[in-house]
């Protein structure tokens, strides 16, 4: 992929990081005039888009995403007008429908002062060709956020010439300083009372009219210090974002350091407490009674609650305090996201020593059933857990803190108290092994014959793994010269500039020939896996390989290789008997 980048902006770039290529006017102004001198300017609109991710036809792809309602009601809050696009940024290039959608609101708002959007490795190429669509139709700062820009602020702000300013991590307090910004110089080279704003920052990285780099404490991923304080504004929220039940997130962070992770959050955990919990709750009963005129009309469905947190359980005293602010409430929960972690008690240096069975307990059943009577029970997963595999040699190189033997006590414990769970399960990655693949679907034929329909997995299942720029999977990957099984789609890169080359990365393709035509064939099978079947099929046909080959003379080692597997697998079927 080839970009047209400003020459000055690269020159201000190039060398150890631009963090030392700030210009020596910068350097000479100091801190300048700061973030007061912008203080008597009245605030630019800000555009921010619904949704990003979706896709057509999936359930909530009209849903009004999290993150863009903690930062439209962090606007709001500053008394900054918010308009809000129906365009989904991850199709913008590919369907005109969403470029004829994004027009008309411009025509309606050519007032537009910024422009936030989330920026994900998924959808790069297509956050692209957005920003050449609003560069070329609104006199407007442009500002990228979230994963990508995070990760590395310098690429997002090389490889996408039209953005002005990158922010990395938390957005609530910086956004409604940048619209202060974008109010006090539009676009075009910053003036003083501009760059002393900006200097005054931290988690920005800005293009100065493609003269110069500023960096504005860029080092800095922003964290918001205590989610108490980020309010939810729910006037945001139409009735299509309520009518199937919200999914909120009322955390950020794990206590887990998986090693695909791309969360700036990874290994930390702060949450709404359970105080701060029942105002929303409560705040989200009003907002309902406003939209559909009526408690009596608001539909059953509409009073449950998903959480969609990384792991809801991460912080157990917590967990409980919330779970008891929704048994007192009307409102019933949908599902929660949460970890095997989760569910265990901790000891010295965080060794899971025994279930947290009053955590556990807290879990009821009777939680996610319908108090008002009118709406009929779900049989959807009440549990997602992210498990990602069932076998040991999986779980270590995943980094997930745990064993298959701990997957397996959870789930029983789980099971045991009625609770419905969706395992996300990742397939395979670049160093699995066939003997790695039997190990996890003998341990999951086998708790699903124990624990029935209470046990199961999200399908369709994660087939490969993903290892993103910046995480410690891929660079575990380089160490062992195994990075050439990362796929990539692309590589965005400009000629003379190798230090800003960015992979975007699709997916780990497993080194083992078996192992990748197995998972090709598991991801065209879609929902509905019959896995006592799958393993019995898989164990016959990589028995009748090996001996094909044994017989031939040809390929000895990969003979070998699924022999072993299969006599592994024996052998772990005659122990769990």
């Amino acid at each position: 992929m080839e970009l047209a980048v400003p020459p000055s902006l690269l020159e201000a770039a190039a060398g150890p990081g631009l963090g030392a290529q700030v210009s020596a006017a910068l350097a000479e102004a100091g801190p300048g005039p700061a973030y007061p001198a912008l203080a008597d300017v009245a605030p630019a609109k800000v555009l921010l888009f619904r949704s990003l991710l979706e896709a057509p036809g999936k359930e909530g792809a009209e849903r009004l995403n999290q993150g863009t309602l903690y930062l439209a009601s962090a606007l709001r809050g500053a008394g900054v007008a918010v308009v809000l696009s129906d365009a989904k940024v991850s199709r913008f290039a590919r369907d005109p429908q969403e470029r004829r959608t994004l027009g008309r609101l411009l025509e309606e708002h050519p007032d537009l002062g910024l422009v936030a959007i989330g920026l994900y490795d998924a959808y790069f190429e297509e956050a692209a060709v957005l920003v050449d669509f609003l560069r070329a139709r609104l006199r407007a700062r442009l500002a990228v956020g979230a994963l990508m820009p995070t990760r590395d602020p310098e690429a997002a702000l090389v490889h996408l010439p039209g953005v002005d300013l990158v922010g990395r991590g938390a957005g609530e307090d910086l956004l409604p300083r940048l619209a202060l910004l974008a109010a006090a110089c539009p676009p075009g080279p910053l003036d003083d009372a501009a760059l002393g704003g900006l200097l005054a920052l931290d988690g920005v990285l800005a293009a100065d009219g493609g003269d110069a780099v500023v960096w504005a404490g860029a080092e800095t991923v922003l964290r918001a210090p205590d989610l108490d304080s980020c309010t939810l504004d729910f006037s945001f929220m139409e009735r299509r974002d309520a009518e199937s039940g919200p999914a909120l997130c009322l955390s950020r962070g794990c206590a887990s350091a998986c090693h695909f992770c791309t969360s700036p959050d990874q290994g930390r955990f702060q949450g709404k407490s359970a105080l701060e919990v029942g105002r929303v709750l409560s705040a989200y009963g009003r907002r309902l009674k406003e939209l559909y005129g009526s408690w009596s009309a608001v539909p059953a469905a509409a009073f449950g609650i998903g959480f969609y947190d990384d792991d809801f359980l991460a912080d157990g005293a917590r967990a409980k305090a919330v779970l008891e602010v929704v048994r007192r409430s009307p409102f019933h929960l949908r599902f929660l996201q949460a970890s095997i972690r989760a569910c265990f008690r901790r000891g010295p240096g965080g060794r899971l020593v025994g279930l947290d069975e009053g955590l556990l307990d807290a879990l009821s059943p009777e939680l996610f059933l319908p108090k008002l009577g009118r709406g009929a029970l779900s049989e959807d997963p009440q549990l997602y857990l992210g498990t990602e595999s069932f076998c040991d040699a999986e779980l270590a190189r995943l980094g997930k803190g745990y064993g298959a033997a701990e997957v397996e006590t959870a789930v029983r414990a789980l099971s045991g108290r009625g609770l419905r769970q969706a395992h996300h399960f990742i397939a395979a990655n670049a160093r699995t092994r066939p003997e790695d693949v039997l190990e996890s679907l003998a341990r999951i034929a086998r708790l699903r014959e124990e624990c029935g329909p209470a046990f199961g997995l999200l399908e369709p299942v994660i087939p490969h793994l993903v290892s993103f720029p910046g995480t410690a999977s891929l660079r575990a990957l380089q160490r062992e010269a195994l990075d050439g099984q990362v796929e990539r789609r692309g590589l965005l890169a400009i000629a003379g500039f190798p230090e800003f080359d960015y992979p975007l990365t699709e997916r780990d393709v497993p080194a083992d020939g078996d192992v990748a035509a197995w998972v090709e064939r598991l991801a065209r099978k879609g929902p509905g896996v019959d896995w006592g079947a799958e393993l019995e099929g898989l164990l016959f046909e990589w028995l009748l390989t090996s001996e094909r080959l044994s017989a031939r003379g040809v390929e000895p080692e990969r003979a070998a290789r699924l022999r072993r597997a299969v006599d592994a697998q024996a052998r772990f079927a005659q122990a769990a008997a």
